[in-house]
């Protein structure tokens, strides 16, 4: 049995395309699997918001045994626990609620996993302060960031404090 030239090529051309096709699928990232929502309140008010991307990181400042009153007041006003949310679009409800003077924020995230393979997640905010905002246009797409920090985090009843 002759395969022609043609014939060859064309099939070698459909090989190489369903390659591609598949190796491109399988580079896919799911962005609506996991699903991440933060709930604000300062007690009258709550503002609930979708998240495109949540980093949390805690930091402790080592203990001395001499300290200052000007260090021990730093050391009091310092918040150790800082969260990093991303939106699609900037949450001006949120926004206003931290710019809000005089308030004790709390806050809640829920991190569920939509597929049901991996276990939702809670993560408790206390005195939540918002240190930075970042608002960016590309073209026809917005995305925002906002650097928060708290006194305490409590992680799946873990609790995260100086």
């Amino acid at each position: 049995m002759k395969i022609t030239n043609q014939l060859k090529g064309a099939l070698l051309l459909f090989i190489i395309t369903l390659c591609f096709v598949s190796g491109s699928q399988a580079q896919q990232w799911d962005r609506n699997r996991m699903k991440i929502e933060l709930s604000v309140q300062d007690g009258k008010e709550t503002v609930l918001s979708n998240l495109t991307t949540l980093s949390i990181s805690f930091s402790k400042p080592s203990t001395t045994t001499a300290v200052d009153s000007a260090i021990q007041q730093t050391v009091d006003d310092y918040n150790p626990c800082y969260i990093v949310i991303t939106f699609d679009r900037l949450d001006i409800p949120l926004l206003r609620l931290l710019m809000k003077k005089n308030t004790t924020l709390t806050g809640k995230i829920m991190v569920t996993d939509s597929y049901g393979k991996l276990p939702t997640r809670k993560i408790e905010l206390n005195s939540i302060v918002m240190d930075g905002i970042n608002d960016n246009f590309i073209n026809d797409e917005e995305t925002s960031y906002m650097n928060l920090s708290c006194k305490e985090l409590i992680i799946d009843g873990v609790v995260l404090k100086k």
